[in-house]
């Protein structure tokens, strides 16, 4: 589900983004963690560009070992195309304007990776 609390609560600072860093941080989802690595070494000190990047690799790599520990049953592919989904569906929040927090790993990430 698509956490959309307000964003002082979050600590991130996704109010007053620019247009070209909302689009990165859209961009950090198109393929999870390639993409992810990608926007986060060009992000420097956008503690938005780099919250988005970093999510964004946590997750798809958690993604890719469910989808890997799940494709002996077939249904791999499926729970990989429909986190997938999830994630556009999340970029296109974030290229919006509208914040964009996956409820566990934003958790992490804000807490082990931003400091």
């Amino acid at each position: 589900m698509v956490d959309q609390a307000p964003t002082a609560s979050a600590g991130i600072p996704d109010v007053g983004a620019t247009d070209d860093e909302r689009l990165k941080g859209a961009i950090a989802y198109v393929l999870t963690w390639l993409t992810g690595i990608l926007i986060l070494v060009m992000a420097g000190e956008s503690r938005f560009l780099k919250f988005h990047a970093w999510q964004s690799i946590v997750y798809g790599v958690i993604l890719t070992i469910v989808c890997v520990l799940l494709s002996f049953l077939c249904i791999g592919t499926i729970i990989g195309l429909l986190g997938w989904l999830y994630v556009l569906y999340g970029a296109y929040l974030i290229y919006t304007g509208k914040p964009f927090y996956i409820p566990v790993v934003a958790d992490f990430v804000k807490n082990n990776l931003m400091k």
